[in-house]
């Protein structure tokens, strides 16, 4: 049964079934149990390779072909332009081959409606745009490219009275510090005051206590150094206010104190009914608190956030993995219930060697996080016992001689016959590699290591693949 029309769109999807066929992706149980959810809050542990681009895309389709809401109503974000223009196409593609929007209806006085996706940052550049008011944030305020933050620094550096008996490091390399610790506090939401309080405070606790060691002795030097850069920030800071000026950092921690006030959540939930967050285990504290304020702390909205907290490797800038951890606390439902976790753990990029070590390797991670699942090979569609199973075994160990002659040819075989399995998921040749998962992104790593020697090839005895060439490993190879 279609979903009830909560915001009078009108229905051309009415099952999963019908989906399926309309995007012609075979989505498995795990992705079909996503893009089908309510519309409510819900976070997706998806591991690597298991089509989260493809599930996003296909979620906005279900959820607009199903006249739950309209496409402009949509808001998706992620963290580089790249990543917002190839989900912006994927989702503008899936849209049209779905029939839910027509590309050729073209109304200057009624334009269709697009989802909104764009970059975290451009979104809080936005937000701010429209309500920094509220806080006394000028419109003219700009964003400051990355040398003039270096230039600015570097004045604020010389300018500065001092002294600075802690900062021994060179002027270059004072400047870098400058600005890593003023993007830091601004990821964090920490106050320039309260760091130099918490210095003076650790400073005073450590000069009776006794330092065994070279590291621990390094403790009150690098907390001294600190608390004088920290005074550094605020004057960095004020010379940005000064001049009317922001930087991504600023952007991020200003949003986020927009997201405080309550009519701001109101104005943005009614402008997009549907949220979906990409690579969630990045965001910083300042992101959640910025989104969790828009849209979360018991409102119910429907976000969707998908991420995977073994992919997570941008702590050092500032990144919390624990907001995909803590996400069905922060994006609760309305009656206080958590936010839904669901896995996707059906890997379509490798084999199940590649798999076996990746989950080996990964297994302490996992044991930290919930819901996170072990990765497992995808299953062709509609495949057989026989065919689901890997279609090669271990590659032969190559010969270091001249390879013998074939006994019908006089010319080695360099391709011999396949199996059935093999051929179906070997890309047709390096410049072309057809995907072989119908609709889903084209993958180097999608074919068999071993087509060309496949030991269940049906005219492949050993004998016979003793006296053949092997082919050389493809490039696009799984490993």
């Amino acid at each position: 049964m279609a979903a009830a029309s909560l915001f009078d769109v009108p229905a051309r999807i009415t099952d999963p079934e019908q989906l399926k066929e309309l995007l012609g992706i075979p989505f498995t149980p795990e992705q079909t149990a996503c893009i089908t959810a309510p519309p409510a809050p819900q976070v997706i542990v998806a591991g690597a390779g298991s089509g989260k681009t493809t599930v996003m895309a296909a979620r906005v389709v279900w959820l607009v072909g199903t006249g739950q809401v309209a496409p402009e109503q949509v808001l998706g974000l992620t963290f580089t332009n790249k990543a917002a223009a190839e989900l912006a196409e994927r989702v503008r593609k899936a849209l049209v081959k779905a029939g839910v929007t027509d590309p050729d209806v073209i109304d200057p006085d009624n334009p269709p409606g697009e989802p909104v996706i764009s970059t975290y940052h451009a979104f809080a550049g936005r937000l701010l745009t429209d309500h920094g008011l509220r806080i006394g944030l000028e419109p003219t305020s700009r964003l400051l490219a990355d040398a003039t933050r270096f230039q600015l620094a570097a004045r604020v550096l010389r300018e500065s009275p001092g002294p600075y008996p802690a900062l021994t490091r060179s002027f270059p390399d004072l400047v870098g510090d400058l600005l890593a610790l003023d993007a830091e506090l601004a990821e964090h939401l920490v106050r320039p005051e309260a760091l130099r309080a918490y210095d003076a405070e650790l400073l005073l606790s450590l000069r009776g206590a006794k330092l065994t060691n070279a590291d621990l002795r390094k403790v009150p030097e690098a907390a001294a150094a600190r608390r004088e850069l920290a005074e550094l920030v605020t004057r960095y800071r004020a010379a940005k206010r000064e001049r009317d000026l922001l930087d991504f950092g600023d952007q991020i921690a200003l949003s986020a104190q927009l997201a405080r006030i309550p009519e701001v959540g109101r104005v943005l939930r009614d402008e997009f009914r549907v949220v979906l967050l990409d690579e969630y285990q990045d965001t910083s504290v300042a992101q959640r608190v910025l989104l969790a304020g828009l849209f979360g702390e018991g409102t119910g909205h429907p976000v969707t956030a998908v991420g995977d907290p073994c992919q997570a490797i941008y702590g050092w800038r500032g990144a919390s993995v624990a907001n995909l951890d803590d996400f069905p606390e922060h994006f609760a439902h309305a009656d206080g219930r958590p936010a839904t976790r669901q896995a996707l753990s059906e890997n379509r990029r490798s084999g199940g060697r590649l798999l076996d070590l990746a989950n080996g390797l990964a297994e302490p991670l996992r044991t930290l996080h919930a819901g996170v699942e072990a990765l497992r090979p995808a299953r062709a569609p509609n495949a057989t016992a026989s065919s689901a199973a890997p279609c090669c075994a271990p590659t032969p160990r190559r010969s270091t001689g001249p390879p013998s002659p074939s006994p019908t040819s006089s010319a080695p075989a360099r391709h011999p016959a396949r199996s059935p399995s093999c051929a179906a998921r070997r890309p047709t040749s390096r410049r072309s590699r057809a995907p072989w998962w119908p609709g889903t992104s084209r993958s180097r790593s999608s074919a068999c290591r071993a087509c060309c020697i496949c030991p269940r090839s049906p005219t492949s005895s050993p004998s016979a693949r003793s006296s053949r060439t092997p082919a050389p490993t493809p490039a696009w190879s799984a490993c």
